[in-house]
């Protein structure tokens, strides 16, 4: 065994985010948004090398400026040691029980703010894809706002499979 764990350049991660804004758009989607939690963190840690540790955290990637990365209270300075550039957005009911939430937006104002709005085409990020794309395996809440901000003209579908194809997924093989 090595002593140490092979580093990984931050220019590996920028690549990764630039691969996936290419299959968004390639796939017509307007926004991605990547769920993580203690449990399902491998996509998110796979594009930016953050690993949530005890909250949920939501990366909203658009076609041009650097992710945001919504994270609770405990999570926002961890967040911030990632080596690749995001826009860290505080959003506490993200925290652990009993923790602060009175200096954060609304969950539809943030996204709102990340460019989700109607008629947008959001694709979800979870950790496994279904037969039909508009079963997800994210809070039902997330789903809840996404759905409710696209509206009825808008898109909200499952897009894991960009990353966990067989054929052609991101992490299938590891770069």
């Amino acid at each position: 065994m090595p002593d140490a764990a092979p580093p990984f350049p931050p220019s590996l991660y920028r690549e990764r985010i630039h691969r996936l804004r290419e299959r968004a758009l390639a796939g017509t989607w307007d926004r991605l948004v990547v769920y993580a939690d203690r449990e399902h963190s491998a996509n998110l840690a796979y594009l930016t090398g953050f690993d949530p540790r005890f909250e949920e955290a939501l990366m909203v990637l658009g076609p041009d400026q650097d992710p945001a990365l919504l994270v609770g209270n405990e999570c926002y300075g961890l967040a911030g040691t990632a080596p690749v550039p995001m826009r860290r957005r505080l959003f506490q009911d993200f925290s652990l029980p009993g923790q602060p939430r009175d200096r954060s937006l609304p969950l539809a104002d943030v996204l709102t703010q990340e460019g989700i709005g109607p008629g947008s085409r959001v694709g979800v990020i979870g950790w496994k894809g279904y037969a039909h794309p508009d079963a997800l395996d994210v809070p039902a809440y997330l789903v809840d706002a996404l759905r409710a901000l696209t509206g009825s003209t808008g898109v909200v579908q499952n897009t894991t499979h960009l990353f966990i194809n067989a054929a052609d997924g991101l992490r299938t093989i590891n770069a």
